[in-house]
């Protein structure tokens, strides 16, 4: 089953404009995308000192309004390890059981 990987920069933005600007900007082709039978890796360019907790109530449900398609996500840790955010790429969509997961690489 294809997986694509969506990119979405938040940049430094506070929990409660990053949820907005995520549902307005970037859920749309996330939906789209999933609509049209492809599982979604977002690809989350930062993470946080404190996860926001909107990040895994957004891709949970997502992941439960679409299954059996696989959503999930993917932020580096504060290093910026693009190698290791790749790494879990690779392990999210090699491994079709997995959904509704974030995971802060590197």
């Amino acid at each position: 089953m294809a997986v694509r990987v969506i990119p979405v920069a938040l940049g430094d933005a506070q929990p409660l404009d990053a949820a907005a600007r995520f549902h307005a900007e970037f859920l749309p082709e996330i939906e789209d995308v999933l609509a049209s039978g492809s599982s979604v890796t977002v690809h989350f360019s930062a993470a946080e000192e404190k996860p926001h907790r909107w990040r895994k109530e957004a891709i949970g449900a997502l992941a439960r309004k679409y299954a059996p398609l696989r959503v999930n996500a993917v932020s580096p840790s504060n290093d910026g390890n693009e190698a290791a955010v790749q790494a879990a790429i690779d392990f999210l969509s090699g491994n079709e059981g997995v959904t509704g997961q974030i995971v802060i690489a590197g």
